[in-house]
Parts: C-alpha cells; structure tokens; sequence
C-alpha cells in the first residue's frame, strides 16, 4: 500500500486508465494465500516500473499444482532504455516463485510487447492466440435439449460440476466455489452472473456470463461467457442454445483443442504464453491441453 498513489501514477501513464487499490489487493492476493508476488521499481524514490504474478490454484494431470499469472508488467517511458527492467523483474519473480513452490506453472495472456520480449530472451514459449467464437441468436434452435438456471455463487452444484469435469482437463486452474467466489462474486468493480446447465433433469456444468449491457459504452454487442465448465462434445450446441435462452449473439473463448463445432471465430489480439524456466510442463503439453477461458484474463 505505500506504493500504490505512485503505481497508480504509472499505470495511467503506460496503460492510459485507471485502476485502484481494491483491485490491486483483490487480484494479486487471492483468500488462499498469505503474501504477495510482486516487485516494485524506484528510482531517487520514484515508483517507475512493476512486476506481479498472481497466485492461482492449477491442476496438472490430477495434482494441485501452484499457478502464477505475470500481469501488469510496466516501465515508465522515460526509463525502458535505461536499464534492463523487464528481464530484472521477470528473473525477481521467476526467482521468487521457486523459491516457494519447487512444482510451479507460470503464464500468462496479452498482446503487450513485453511477452513477445520474454519470447526473443527464450525466457517465454508462445502457446497459441486466443480466438473468440461466436454463435448468434439467428441460429438457435427451435427445440431445445437443455435448461439454464441461475446458481448462487456458493451452490453446491458448482464443486459438483468442477468434480465431474476434472477428470477431462490435463491442465487448468481450478474451476470450483473458491475460485469462483474470488474471481466473480468479489470483484471490486465487474458484475457477472453464474448459469446452471442442465440437461433432462441433470446437470452438465455452468457458464458465467458477463453482466454488462452489450452494446453500450463500446462493448461487443455480444454477451461474453468468461467461464465456462461444459462437456467438449456439448459445448457448441449449448452456446448455440444459450444465445436463444438470452435472446442475443453470445461470444466464448475456448482453446483450439477444444473448439469443435465452432465455425464463426476471430482472433481476439491476445497471445497466450508460458514461461519456460523450471516449469512443469513444457509449451507444447500446453498447446495440446490448456484449459483456458476469458475469465483467464484478469481484464474480463
């Protein structure tokens, strides 16, 4: 907190908004964990650059395995060509994230030029650009084979869907009440709503939909589904009712190993990469098996 006036300083400067200190708690120190992964920069007492990873709860072949997502990476114009700080702040928290999880995965999504940097340093792996897929209200089926319900936050069909779909993901973050309850229901300024899925009398899943109106203030005229936990061989035609159900085109981010029956895509300008350096994984077992949505994004 006795930085946060001078980030906030430096993130109007490189990214061109505002952000606040709520969100800045709020993201970077989840309710499972005690401290901090990030690194300020000063130079004669002046906040000019900032390195985070924030702490997530990832699964990797049916083990809980500590995940970290590299966000807001900035240096003030003034000093980039001064000194060497994106490779001194990614070596602090590569670094530091070792330090305390000897079993880690660390990535990250965005479009920003310091990713495709950690590419050229071999310090980063791409693993592929996400496609935002559509299905539009045009098409929805006049029969319909599944129900959507509203689902409080903490219902308990929500483990209950997590337990039925892990089975399925080789790697992800850990889709479950914790998560959800942190990621949606207690961000400090977005509003989402949770969709059950059922199908004859069942449950098959859920989505999360953004709650903004689509449309206004130059947002897609599509609502987003920033999560989803749907069966890969039920997941299109669900989207595809879903904009029936909401009575508007929807738009969703899966992978492309995941994407059949997908025809209308995209590509949404985010690049989606990993840092190699004492990973679990490699990039390409990602590019075969990330699991990954919008609500991946800290900015959806």
């Amino acid at each position: 907190m006795q930085d946060h006036f001078g980030l906030i300083e430096l993130f109007e400067t490189v990214f061109g908004h505002t952000i606040t200190p709520s969100i800045w708690y709020w993201k970077y120190v989840p309710k499972w964990t005690q401290r901090h992964y990030c690194y300020v920069g000063r130079v004669e007492g002046k906040v000019i650059g900032y390195f985070g990873a924030v702490p997530l709860r990832g699964y990797i072949d049916g083990e809980e395995t500590a995940f970290f997502q590299l966000a807001d990476f900035m240096v003030h114009p003034d000093y980039r060509l001064k000194y060497d700080y994106f490779n001194l702040g990614c070596t602090h928290i590569l670094g530091d994230i070792k330090e305390t999880y000897s079993k880690h995965l660390v990535y990250g999504f965005s479009g920003h030029a310091a990713f495709r940097y950690f590419v050229r340093r071999k310090l980063g792996g791409f693993i592929e650009k996400a496609q935002t897929r559509y299905k539009r209200l045009a098409d929805a089926p006049r029969t319909t084979q599944f129900e959507f319900v509203d689902w409080k936050w903490t219902a308990p069909e929500v483990d209950a869907s997590w337990d039925r779909f892990k089975s399925g993901i080789r790697v992800g973050l850990i889709r479950d009440t914790d998560y959800l309850t942190w990621r949606y229901a207690s961000h400090p300024v977005n509003n989402y709503r949770l969709v059950g899925v059922r199908r004859g009398g069942e449950d098959v899943g859920y989505v999360v939909l953004g709650n903004d109106q689509p449309g206004e203030r130059d947002r897609a005229k599509e609502v987003p589904i920033v999560d989803a936990l749907l069966p890969g061989d039920m997941a299109a035609d669900v989207v595809q009712e879903l904009a029936g159900f909401l009575e508007n085109d929807v738009m969703i981010w899966l992978p492309d190993h995941r994407a059949a029956g997908f025809s209308e895509q995209t590509d949404s300008g985010t690049h989606g990469y990993h840092f190699i350096k004492d990973s679990a994984v490699d990039t390409d077992f990602l590019r075969e098996h990330l699991y990954y949505t919008m609500g991946d994004v800290d900015w959806w």
